[in-house]
């Protein structure tokens, strides 16, 4: 008599695909309640990004080279003071600059020979980067001051 007792197989089964039914659908309302927690868009370009620069990476960003990524050779140095006008969604990303905050960009439309280099200081304003552009007046006076590594906050 013991082996023709019922196992209760398939009430296990249903049991089991209700468990796993239920936990599907719990999911998928958890994903449609926050579902700015499971999407993100990521852009080629300066849309959204709010890493803006606001502040020298170096002591002095026209003195000595700040910006430097695997295709440079040599370092960028800020060539202006104040940011200029281009449009977000005509700058392309290009690579971090060396401490890793902060996006470079160039203009989409320009080809790589003659690229012009910029962050971004807010929305649709950039500072350029490139050659040397100022100098100091006299080395003496004005002395070159060093860089001081950045050390990221954990």
């Amino acid at each position: 008599m013991a082996n023709n007792e019922p196992r209760d197989t398939p009430g296990r089964l249903l049991l089991l695909g209700a468990v796993l039914f239920s936990t599907v659908v719990i999911f998928s309302w958890r994903v449609h309640l926050g579902r700015g927690q499971f999407d993100w868009v990521e852009y080629p370009t300066a849309l959204g990004d709010d890493q803006i620069y606001s502040r020298m990476i170096s002591l002095n960003d026209f003195f000595e080279p700040a910006v430097k990524f695997p295709s440079q050779e040599k370092g960028l140095y800020r060539r202006m003071f104040s940011p200029i006008h281009r449009d977000d969604e005509k700058m392309e990303k290009v690579a971090f600059e060396p401490v890793g905050r902060h996006f470079v960009y160039a203009a989409a439309d320009s080809r790589a020979k003659d690229r012009r280099y910029f962050l971004k200081a807010g929305e649709n304003a950039f500072i350029e980067f490139g050659q040397r552009k100022y100098y100091p007046t006299n080395p003496e006076v004005v002395p070159v001051p060093k860089a001081i590594p950045y050390t990221p906050k954990p």
